[in-house]
């Protein structure tokens, strides 16, 4: 699951570091809500923007970027078994991937639908037991 921590805190903006996740880079700065920053500030998949969760369907991939974004948070916080190639395409592997989230986080999606909004909010926010370890 995805460690976020406050780093700083000046002028009304949270400067918000992830932790244990990737070699350490910028800081990503958001506003000073006093809402859990998780939702605002995706640092490491940034296909899509943060609030983009489109409906993925087998003959609709949706936009530009969907099936990157989907595999980039399978790899950074799924606990599924094997790394996905970063290729946007919804081939066997990525689809064997997302049945290990949807299954792990026992979510499910309508008929005709991959990736609908149970499966994003699994991707971005994992059960705990379905969340890659990052030790």
């Amino acid at each position: 699951m995805r460690t976020v921590r406050a780093a700083w805190v000046t002028g009304g903006i949270i400067a918000l570091a992830a932790t244990g996740l990737a070699p350490a880079g910028p800081a990503v700065a958001i506003p000073a809500t006093g809402l859990d920053p998780a939702p605002y500030a995706e640092p490491y998949c940034t296909y899509l923007d943060d609030n983009a969760r489109p409906v993925i369907r087998d003959r609709a991939p949706g936009p530009p970027g969907a099936v990157l974004q989907v595999q980039c948070l399978i790899n950074t916080y799924s606990g599924a078994p094997a790394p996905l190639p970063l290729d946007g395409n919804l081939g066997l592997l990525t689809r064997a991937a997302i049945r290990f989230v949807q299954t792990c986080n026992q979510v499910g999606e309508p008929p005709g639908v991959i990736v609908g909004a149970p499966t994003w909010e699994a991707l971005y926010h994992p059960a705990p037991n379905c969340a890659r370890s990052h030790t």
